[in-house]
């Protein structure tokens, strides 16, 4: 499974170049019931991804909108920090991005709680 070049950012990690990508347009309900998510992989190996579970936070003033209450947490925003950090954790969790292809999960909730 690779991910289609299209929609794609480019990062380079410690001298790798990788893409990843997050879907952009997530319903109402999806923002409110399921935390943000996105994929990566090598640029020169695709077929073995990378998918990042992220935390929520709680709302800023500069985030919220017109339909969220404000004690609703919003999600966490996806940067290129954040991304290469998940890339080095995952790295250090095993995940080989010129193995095989499939999925490998990330959940980084409980670093994100801890303050990582």
């Amino acid at each position: 499974m690779t991910m289609p070049r299209k929609g794609t950012r480019r990062i380079i990690v410690d001298g790798v170049a990788y893409r990843w990508r997050h879907r952009s347009r997530r319903s109402i309900t999806e923002a409110r019931s399921r935390p943000l998510t996105f994929a990566v992989e090598r640029e020169d190996a695709p077929g073995r991804l990378l998918s990042v579970t992220l935390g929520d936070l709680p709302p800023l003033s500069h985030y919220c909108c017109t339909y969220c209450s404000p004690d609703e947490a919003m999600p966490e925003p996806i940067t290129p920090s954040r991304v290469a950090a998940s890339i080095r954790t995952a790295l250090a969790d095993g995940w080989d991005p010129r193995g095989p292809a499939g999925v490998h999960r990330l959940d980084m909730r409980p670093l994100i709680a801890a303050g990582v």
